[in-house]
């Protein structure tokens, strides 16, 4: 039964993802593609004068139509409904005051490679002139000689009619003038990536900025429609946030850990080796608990300094001046607690210095490193009594040996 079963094919056509619910998932995309040309003072709208648009410093506006055909769908053939709504719905932003004719760009921006004679005609013509022939041109697709108005689709008839209207011309000539065709030769979202990639953020860091900077625009969009407020991103605010994400990601780049917490196994073998980190909190009355978490970061870290070491993501040199780092630190940290904490016990003492170095952050010249590997570290560092926690842990660790091995 399996062989006779002939592979059934997935018409995009049929499938529950339409035309319109992408074109509402791009806006938000199409606000950084946008947001990535702008300049001091620019503003990038989300349906506001048209679905998304850019208002300049000087006033000037760009009122973008964004068009999406997941499907076979030709959104600027001569005969597309979405064509004539579009240019229709311009005349009436312009004589209602919304849009300065004069002042405008009027943009149709297509995620398919398509195009028709008519948006090819209009985008081509640059001056009033040519405007006007190429509104008189076009004419002749829908309308006789004698000015009789050939059989066209009622899904479009009126905005045509509107548009070719002789008392409408001097206004549509204007909009053609002013009209732009862009489009995607590619995958809309390589699109957008590209342009995002030739913004000369650092090859090492470009992947998690546009990440980041895709979801802070989602969030931002997110809090205007909660909040009832237009959708609109400021170039400022955007490049303030880019700027936080590059310094960041460019300074602080994070390490990510690769290890796994131990096992009950492991911890008891651990516990059955006697390390001497684990005695260097023995000696300062820490609990069943706290050796175990101890235990947890030192098996990670070692576990994260290999795999890291392996990947090439840190150098043997990084890991030696990281702990050069992590030596000062507690070396600081013990002479603040023995001056402030004279007067507790060696065993308080030598807890709140522990307590202390796991507390500050330590980062590895100009990364983050997690919590547990720069614990662990402190305890390897323990470990060979580079360090230590009770104020005369050397004597301490020395003359418990002495007893073992009486």
């Amino acid at each position: 039964m399996k062989k006779e079963r002939a592979e059934k094919k997935i018409n995009i056509e049929n499938t529950h993802v339409p035309d319109k619910v992408y074109a509402f998932m791009i806006q938000s995309h199409h606000m950084l593609y946008e947001l990535l040309d702008c300049k001091k003072g620019d503003i990038v709208s989300l349906e506001v004068f048209d679905d998304v648009g850019v208002e300049h410093e000087d006033g000037s506006k760009d009122a973008i139509q964004v068009k999406s055909a997941l499907s076979n769908r030709n959104p600027v053939s001569n005969r597309s409904v979405d064509l004539w709504k579009t240019l229709y719905n311009w005349m009436i932003a312009v004589e209602s005051n919304e849009l300065d004719a004069e002042r405008s760009k009027f943009i149709i921006f297509i995620t398919v490679n398509k195009a028709g004679p008519i948006v090819k005609a209009f985008h081509e013509a640059c001056s009033l002139d040519m405007a006007e022939k190429a509104w008189e041109d076009t004419r002749k697709n829908f309308y006789e000689d004698s000015g009789k108005q050939k059989d066209i689709g009622n899904e479009y008839k009126d905005f045509l009619t509107y548009f070719y209207d002789t008392k409408n011309k001097a206004l549509a000539c204007k909009i053609i003038q002013k009209f732009e065709l862009k489009k995607c030769i590619d995958n809309y979202s390589e699109e957008v990536r590209k342009k995002f990639d030739d913004a000369n953020v650092p090859l090492d860091i470009r992947e998690p900025i546009y990440a980041a900077i895709v979801g802070w625009i989602d969030l931002q969009l997110t809090k205007m429609v909660e909040a009832g407020k237009p959708i609109a991103i400021t170039f400022e605010n955007y490049q303030k946030e880019l700027n936080a994400l590059y310094r960041e990601f460019n300074q602080k780049h994070s390490l990510m850990s690769y290890s796994s917490k131990p096992g009950d196994r492991e911890i008891d073998s651990e516990f059955r080796k006697q390390r001497t980190y684990i005695e260097q909190l023995n000696i300062i009355d820490c609990d069943y608990t706290e050796k175990v978490e101890a235990i947890n970061d030192y098996l990670q870290a070692a576990s994260d300094r290999t795999i890291w070491a392996e990947k090439g993501d840190v150098s043997l040199y990084s890991i030696q001046t990281y702990e050069e780092k992590l030596k000062r630190s507690w070396n600081l940290e013990k002479r603040i607690v023995l001056l402030e904490k004279k007067d507790d016990t060696p065993e308080d003492q030598g807890k709140m210095i522990y307590y202390k170095c796991q507390e500050k952050k330590v980062d590895m010249d100009a990364l983050y490193v997690p919590d547990s590997f720069q614990n662990g570290c402190f305890h390897s560092l323990s470990d060979n009594l580079e360090i230590g926690w009770h104020p005369d842990y050397k004597a301490k660790i020395e003359g418990k040996d002495k007893k073992d091995n009486e």
